[in-house]
């Protein structure tokens, strides 16, 4: 047979399988003030710019696909989702069955026919909200919507506490199509978003602009990662005023015109530069391009803006670390700015200002001894800690934020590698256990030893008995079985031979919990189980 004819069925035969596993959905099919739920039994395929308006509530259950077309086929210059003000979207997945938003063709049974170069296959997913915005009115239009008259496309208000819903284990990917030039849109567009929403779990892989961008609002992040993205991997305008923590960024090293800043983060645009908000970042792992290839910066904070960043983790960054200009410059000697036993390592400079009106203090270069950078699909990236010697294990800062985590570790990365399962990154092959650093259970092969929980369950207070070699200072930590670290305790220089600690409980709620006792040498767990 013909090989291009045969090559011409077997596409064909592609395309009307997927044809009738699909529901096609256009703007008309979402209305405001209705509940919709997408069902893991089907495939969606947006075509063109799907609006979920004011009232309305979309529902995906977890291994959910949603795909989009390239252009809509109604005139739209690209497909996206766009949940607009006092609308919902509820996109709940786990880790054996995340949500995958990805473009039309894009085969998720093998990995071979889309990499991390293939972009701009459909838009993105944006997200409006009523929380305040740095912009004069106190409302904008999003970027990356060319559309007059369209008042779906707005966002900001007053209502910090708004709620737009739940995006947990959600990956999308190959987006960022062109609207016109220089106009793209970002992964995941936030915008005036609430701190009712929740964000945890969410992934942008091999978008062709920004990972993720935040217009204003006070949105919490957790567990957010960007690979191989076009332009910033984390974007912030506006005057957001919230935090992300578990931060992970990667850039690629083929080519110049990949990739820009890990974190690229500007103020207000309000004629009076109000509210003065200081955005944090929790425990961020941002890796660049490598010093030879690619170009990729880490921090670019300008526009007054002002920003906290604590536990980082900034490694193989061709250009500046840290470059603070123009007006941010004086919030940054005002003390606004701050840096939190951050970590460099492996760059072109720490920072870059002409003018030399500063030093930037908090950030020890170290080589963070992370397991494995790798950016091809090799089963070589691990940026956990290397091994029981690394800098990322000890020295961090305590936030006294309220929902923060308190971690006793440095960067996005204890123990679990929380990539696993859910991500593009798993899925393509990229990830490894490449890490020596050990966890043992019960006993370490120091001789430190961890009894079990009295009384197991637990119902207020646990008490574990641990007995210890040498002297040394001890600090513990409980988890739940996503690896969210709920409880630190450090309990100081402790001597040799037997010793208790006791747990408060009280506020956990039922389940099964990890206890980790960490001393200078050593990491010992057991598990508990609360049970009220």
């Amino acid at each position: 047979m013909n090989t291009k004819f045969y090559t011409l069925l077997l596409l064909l035969a592609f395309l009307s399988c997927n044809i009738f596993a699909q529901t096609i959905i256009t703007d008309a099919d979402l209305e405001g003030d209705q509940t919709y739920t997408w069902t893991n039994d089907n495939e969606y395929l947006l075509d063109g710019y799907v609006y979920l308006e004011a009232g309305g509530v979309l529902n995906i259950e977890p291994g959910t696909v949603v795909r989009a077309k390239s252009n809509g086929s109604n005139g739209d210059a690209t497909s996206a989702l766009i949940i607009a003000r006092d609308a919902q979207i509820n996109a709940i997945g786990t880790v054996d069955e995340p949500i995958i938003f990805t473009g039309e063709f894009d085969d998720l049974s093998i990995t071979l026919d889309f990499s991390a170069t293939d972009n701009k296959t459909w838009g993105g997913l944006i997200i409006l909200g009523n929380a305040p915005v740095g912009e004069d009115g106190g409302e904008d239009s999003v970027e990356g919507i060319t559309s007059e008259n369209e008042i779906r496309v707005l966002y900001g208000g007053t209502d910090a506490n708004d709620n737009s819903g739940t995006l947990k284990y959600v990956s999308l990917r190959h987006g960022g199509n062109t609207i016109a030039a220089d106009n793209e849109i970002n992964g995941l567009t936030l915008g005036g978003v609430g701190n009712g929403t929740e964000i945890d779990y969410i992934e942008v892989f091999a978008n062709s602009d920004d990972g993720i961008e935040i217009f204003g609002g006070t949105v919490n992040i957790t567990h957010a990662a960007v690979a191989f993205q076009g332009d910033d991997a984390f974007d912030v305008d506006e005057s957001w005023d919230g935090y992300i923590q578990y931060a992970f960024s990667i850039q690629q090293d083929i080519s110049a015109e990949i990739g820009d800043n890990a974190v690229e983060y500007d103020g207000s645009e309000r004629a009076d530069l109000g509210p003065k908000t200081v955005g944090r970042f929790y425990n961020g792992t941002f890796i660049g391009s490598g010093l030879e290839a690619g170009t990729s910066n880490g921090l670019r904070l300008k526009k007054d803006g002002a920003v906290q960043m604590w536990n980082c983790v900034w490694t193989e960054i061709q250009g500046g670390v840290i470059r603070v200009q123009d007006s941010a410059i004086e919030r940054l000697i005002a003390g606004e700015t701050v840096f939190a036993n951050n970590i460099a390592f492996d760059y072109g400079s720490l920072e870059i200002d002409p003018d030399n009106l500063f030093n930037i203090t908090g950030v020890e270069n170290i080589d963070p001894q992370i397991a494995s950078i790798s950016r091809i699909p090799n089963n070589q990236l691990d940026p956990r800690p290397a091994n029981n010697d690394s800098p990322l294990l000890s020295g961090a800062a305590t936030p006294t934020e309220a929902g923060v985590d308190i971690t006793t570790y440095r960067g996005a990365f204890y123990e679990n590698l929380w990539l696993e399962g859910w991500t593009a990154l798993d899925a393509y092959g990229y990830l490894g256990d490449v890490s020596t650093s050990t966890v043992d259970f019960a006993q370490s092969k120091d001789g430190i030893t961890l009894s079990p929980a009295i009384p197991n369950p637990a119902l207020n207070e646990a008490r574990f008995n641990y007995s210890l070699p040498t002297a040394s200072p001890v600090s513990v930590q409980v988890m739940d079985l996503n690896g969210r670290i709920v409880s630190v305790v450090n309990l100081g220089q402790v001597g040799v031979g037997e010793n208790s600690f006791q747990l408060n409980v009280s506020d956990l709620s039922n389940g099964l919990y990890i206890v980790s006792l960490q001393t200078k040498n050593s990491i010992v767990t057991q598990k508990f189980t609360v049970q009220k």
